[in-house]
Parts: structure tokens; sequence; C-alpha cells
């Protein structure tokens, strides 16, 4: 499935919607939307990742940017994260420095 992304708001929230398989050819997309969303300041950050399949190396950069970028007490949530999301986020060491809810986890929550 080809990658999309998009960004909106909700109050003081920035939601960042990831669908498809991000390769290193959407990196520049992804930043674009990453540094949007840090612009506006929000005071909570949530990743949607309900429908994203794959992330390169790239992307859980763009995501570590966000969150080092955002000002302080700003609450960053991964939403969906699949396994392989999940793990390559540990690797990166932020799943300490951000909200990271599994996929089977959304979904339970949401029965």
């Amino acid at each position: 499935m080809t990658f999309t992304a998009s960004l909106g708001s909700a109050g003081s929230s920035t939601v960042l919607h990831l669908a498809g398989r991000l390769t290193d050819a959407d990196v520049r997309t992804l930043r674009t939307l990453v540094d949007q969303a840090v612009g506006s300041a929000p005071r909570r950050l949530l990743v949607d990742a309900n429908d994203l399949e794959a992330l390169v190396p790239a992307g859980v950069r763009c995501l570590a940017f966000a969150q080092q970028h955002l000002a302080p007490g700003t609450e960053m949530v991964i939403a969906g994260a699949s396994e392989d999301l999940r793990q390559a986020l540990a690797r990166a060491g932020l799943t300490e420095s951000m909200t990271v809810v599994t996929a089977t986890a959304t979904a339970t929550a949401a029965a």
C-alpha cells in the first residue's frame, strides 16, 4: 500500500495519521508534516499508526526528532503501533519518552 500521511488538530492536540508503507522516498513528506506538527506547539501529539504497514529507520528518526523538539511537558502518543514499530521505537530508546499503544491494545480498548 502506498504511503499517505495527514495532519490535523483538535483543540490543543495535533494528530498525525500515517498509513501504508513508509519508504525512504516518503521520508521527506513525513519530515515536513513532523516539522508542521512541532511548529504548531501542541500540548499533545498523537501519531495514529493504526494503518501504518511498515516504517524505514529514517521514519523512526523523524518521530525521534518530533519528540525531541516538542515543548517540555508535551505528551507524544503513538497509537496503534504494530509489534515491528514498537520494537523499532524501543531499539531507538524512544519508548521511555513517549506513550506507545500497540495495535492489539488499541483494538481491545475499542471493543
